[in-house]
Formats: structure tokens, C-alpha cells, sequence
């Protein structure tokens, strides 16, 4: 793929149609981006809203507007509409999205996975795209409510990692790389922070932490009232939120034992959400977040993402990466195990596992070269505060890692 000289992109595919692809869309037209929004023929999501809308999508809170959108459930057709792709089907809908994207030749295709839980473990040598990059966390807070697709919050920064060269093919020169970094970084509104290695990324991701304690110390309540209660504000209690926390300190650790320096979860929302006040532990926040407490927001069944995503696709693999370093993250392992029992099947065996990904003898100085390398001491996946004089977009992280594949 030859340098791009252009800093913006005129037009995107979304691979997925839920309440995170409706968003994006929404998003992106809102910038006056040309769509195209991708519905699994299985799951097609808000595609029927949108085509029974007439091709329009209706926004409201933090997007608000009326967008036209395309719409198809033929992947053919969405690969043609956009060199950019961006997916936010579920994690565990990605291997579907793996399988299709992979009977493509893209070279001149840069594939966005939002979120990436560990993708590119999947995604190795089976796509052959000009570049994989992964994001953290979903941009939005969102869910479809009728009609319209209902923005309760954006992010205002994400952490997004490229896939490193490999031996078999050579890094893009220092301009191709600044010129794809600025392509991407004007199809997201979000700040982007640029990490080093895929492990900065997976492991800030902070859906696992916030969900899944939650989720399953609130089982009873989910079964019997089919997710009828704020999920935030009254599932998450003194009790669930301290189990939180240790959850929190255990991914810090595993962090930490790969020389990375995240921030706790309740210095992450307090960063990444306009709140109209500090919170000073995570129940506060938990308790006093008008953004999270809009909606319920609670499972209806124990059949969720908030289990069979976080747990399979974040959890797994933060708990085998644990283990490389000799860490034995307690809590982290009996959630894992409570959602087995809870699921009716291993997670250990089904979930994102480094064994899956050609890693599972490797050393941890191994899965590290393998994810992208060691970090350099200035990278970070917090950007620094407003008003540093620093830009960190450019100048605090290390330069965008992409792949050219000849055609």
C-alpha cells in the first residue's frame, strides 16, 4: 500500500450492528463520513431499523441527529464501500467475522477491532491487511431504545495499538506510518493514545473489571427480576465494588510484571467521563455516576456478554499472562470458575487462551516480543493531563507499528 499523503477518510464500513456499530455510524455521518453499516445475515441488528427508516438512522443524547445510512449483509459489498473497516461485533463474534474477512484479499485494507480483546491472537497470519490495530474499550455508552440508538456517554480517549512487522515483511517508512496514524485518528471523535504493544492495550481495557463481579455477584437479582435494577448504582455495592477493586489490583500486577503502568479503575473513570466531580473510590463513582445510572443497564440473563466476552475473551487471557510471570491472580481464577459453573461450560478451555494463539509454551519474555515488544519509558496508556504542555498524540508515545503485505 503506497503512503497516504491525505490525513482524513471520506468514508467507512462498520462490521456490526448492535448498539456500539449504530453509535459509530451515527458518529462518523455526524462528521460527514460516507457509512456503510454491516449486518451479520444471522444477527443483522439495527440494519433492519435502519432500512425500515428508509436508510436513516435516528440518534439521540450525545450523537444527536438524523443520519442516512447504508446498510447490507453482504461482506463483498462492505469490503468494496471502505479501506477502512472498523468491527464492534462482540468478542465472541469475532472468529465469524475472522472466518469471513479471511476468503478477502486486503492489502489495501486497514482492519480497526473495537474492542480488540486479544484479536490479534486470533487474527494472526489468517488476514493478510494492510494493518490490524486494536482498540481498548468501546467508545460510547450506548443502547437502541425503539428506533433510535441512544448515546449515554462518549469516551474521551481510547488506547489503540498496531500490529508490529514481522519478519516476513517490512515496516512502513517513518511517513506512511504518520500519514495511516493520521487517517485513523479522524475516524474516531475519541483521543487516540498510541501504545507500543498489544499488551498495554488488552490489558487496559476495563470492561472485565467493572463487569463481571457485578454480573455474577448479582445472579440471583438477574434471574429474578430479568435485569430490572440499576446495575451500577444498586448491583454494585459496597461488598461487589470491593471485589472490584481486587480484581482491579490483580490486572494491575500482571500490568506491572510486563513493565506497564496503568491507572486503577477509578482513576480510568474519572479521566475518561465528564463527571461533575472527583470520585474517590469506585463505589463512589459506581453510586454517584449520572452517565452510568441513565439507564439500568443490567443483564437480562446470565447468558451476556458481560460474562461470555469479559471472562472468555479478557479475563482468560489476563490470567494465563499472569501465570507467565508467576502470578496467581486469586481472584481473577474463582471469578473465571464461577462463571464456568454459572455457564455450563469451561472457560479455561473455550476462552482466548495464549495455547490457541501458538503461545502457550512460550516464555513470558517470548509472549511479549510476540505482542509487540518492550515498552519504552515513556509510554503510557493515559494521556497526561489537559493542560500539559506535551501533545501525546505524537510526541509520548512510541510510532504507529503496521505491517505492508504485498499484493
Amino acid at each position: 500500500m503506497a503512503a497516504q499523503t491525505l490525513d482524513t477518510v471520506s468514508s467507512v464500513t462498520v462490521i456490526g450492528a448492535g448498539p456500539c456499530g449504530c453509535a459509530f455510524s451515527a458518529d462518523l455521518a455526524s462528521r460527514g463520513k460516507s457509512v456503510m453499516l454491516y449486518g451479520h445475515p444471522d444477527h443483522r441488528g439495527g440494519t433492519t431499523m435502519i432500512e425500515n427508516n428508509d436508510g436513516w438512522l435516528n440518534s439521540s443524547g450525545a450523537v444527536t441527529g438524523r443520519f442516512q445510512i447504508k446498510t447490507t449483509s453482504d461482506m463483498y459489498l462492505a469490503i468494496r464501500h471502505s479501506q477502512f473497516i472498523v468491527t464492534t461485533v462482540p468478542s465472541y463474534g469475532q472468529d465469524t467475522i475472522l472466518q469471513l474477512l479471511s476468503q478477502f484479499d486486503l492489502p489495501n485494507h486497514t482492519l480497526i477491532i473495537n474492542v480488540g480483546n486479544f484479536f490479534y491472537l486470533s487474527a494472526r497470519q489468517k488476514v493478510n491487511a494492510h494493518a490490524i490495530l486494536e482498540t481498548d474499550i468501546s467508545p460510547y455508552a450506548t443502547r437502541i431504545t425503539g428506533d433510535t440508538v441512544f448515546v449515554k456517554g462518549v469516551k474521551k480517549s481510547l488506547a489503540i495499538w498496531a500490529e508490529p512487522p514481522t519478519t516476513q515483511v517490512e515496516r512502513l517508512d517513518a511517513d506512511a506510518e504518520l500519514g495511516l496514524r493520521s487517517q485513523v485518528e479522524s475516524i474516531f471523535s475519541q483521543k487516540l493514545v498510541w501504545c507500543q504493544n498489544l499488551l498495554e492495550v488488552g490489558l487496559n481495557n476495563i470492561n472485565p473489571v467493572v463487569h463481571c463481579p457485578a454480573a455474577l455477584m448479582n445472579a440471583g437479582w438477574i434471574e429474578a427480576t430479568k435485569g430490572d435494577f440499576y446495575f451500577y448504582a444498586q448491583g454494585m455495592s459496597p461488598s461487589v465494588s470491593r471485589v472490584t477493586e481486587k480484581v482491579d489490583k490483580e490486572r494491575l500486577a500482571i500490568a506491572h510484571a510486563y513493565g506497564l503502568d496503568l491507572v486503577p479503575i477509578t482513576t480510568y473513570m474519572n479521566h475518561n467521563y465528564s463527571n461533575d466531580r472527583e470520585y474517590s473510590d469506585y463505589h463512589d463513582f459506581a453510586v454517584g455516576s449520572v452517565i452510568h445510572n441513565k439507564t439500568k443497564s443490567s443483564p437480562t440473563t446470565l447468558k451476556h456478554r458481560y460474562l461470555l466476552e469479559d471472562i472468555l475473551y479478557g479475563m482468560v487471557p489476563w490470567y494465563e499472562l499472569g501465570l507467565k510471570c508467576g502470578l496467581t491472580s486469586p481472584t481473577i481464577r474463582a471469578l473465571i470458575e464461577m462463571a464456568s459453573v454459572v455457564s455450563g461450560f469451561d472457560y479455561f478451555e473455550h476462552g482466548r487462551t495464549l495455547k490457541a494463539a501458538g503461545l502457550g509454551d512460550a516464555t513470558k519474555e517470548q509472549v511479549l516480543m510476540a505482542l509487540g515488544g518492550p515498552l519504552d519509558k515513556t509510554s503510557s496508556a493515559i494521556p497526561p493531563p489537559s493542560d500539559s504542555p506535551v501533545d501525546s498524540s505524537f510526541q509520548l508515545h512510541a510510532p504507529l507499528q503496521t505491517a505492508q503485505v504485498a499484493v
